[in-house]
């Protein structure tokens, strides 16, 4: 099962898919940046902060016009029962930035949940070329801080059980955020009363959180990515955690 899932023009897409896309000529104040190169140069800096790539997938839409793409990395550490995400997105068409996003993947439902506490994105302006293996670097730099993050925001969702008050609560909150359509709650509640794994049968926040996040692993990548950072901050923010 793969947790970057496309519809709606979207397809799943090789290294060599990403690579034949063409690209647009530069102007003076437009440059892009071929899919390929960006790729390249993320897993260039990937093992440099002791972390090893496990798995890649990648996606395109809008005829090829928009690039998705989650890196899935491991540090040595594999007695957790997630892993590392880092998120790509790219464009030749100006829609969106040249960017990362960390966060995390669900070993047991392969769920992707980003977090949004490092993140670098770059417009596609004069000097991108010159500017984004420091930015790359630098956010890498940053993602151990992440990972202790993650481990302590995953082991406090754990722990907080959930009563009905609280649920409720927390569905309206991600409603509101736009998270997902108010028409999409009964899918949430389902998942939350009946869930599909075990490991989510605990009525706490991190059973919750994946009935969220199973819902939105069925849109779009760039839906995906934008949901579950709107996702993580709800649950911070309610739960303080």
């Amino acid at each position: 099962m793969s947790g970057l899932l496309v519809h709606a023009g979207g397809w799943t897409a090789t290294k060599a898919d990403l690579a034949a896309v063409p690209v647009p000529e530069a102007t003076d104040s437009y440059v892009p940046v071929p899919y390929g190169r960006f790729v390249e140069e993320v897993e260039l800096h990937v093992p440099r902060f002791g972390l090893t790539i496990t798995r890649e997938e990648f996606a395109l839409a809008r005829d090829g016009a928009q690039m998705f793409g989650v890196l899935t990395c491991t540090n040595g550490h594999g007695d957790r029962d997630y892993s590392l995400a880092i998120g790509l997105r790219n464009s030749l068409d100006r829609s969106v930035a040249v960017g990362l996003t960390s966060g995390s993947r669900c070993m047991v439902c392969d769920n992707l949940a980003f977090s949004g506490e490092v993140t670098m994105q770059r417009k596609h302006t004069v000097h991108v070329f010159r500017d984004l293996p420091d930015l790359i670097y630098r956010m890498l730099s940053e993602v151990s801080v992440l990972q202790n993050r993650l481990h302590t925001e995953i082991a406090a969702m754990k722990g907080r059980e959930l009563d009905n008050p609280d649920v409720a609560e927390l569905l309206v909150a991600a409603c509101r955020r736009n998270v997902l359509p108010f028409s999409q709650l009964p899918k949430v509640i389902d998942a939350w009363e009946r869930p599909a794994y075990d490991d989510f049968k605990p009525r706490n926040a991190w059973s919750l959180y994946n009935a969220f996040t199973g819902l939105l692993g069925s849109r779009s990548p760039r839906v995906q990515m934008e949901g579950t950072l709107r996702l993580t901050g709800v649950f911070r923010e309610v739960l303080a955690l």
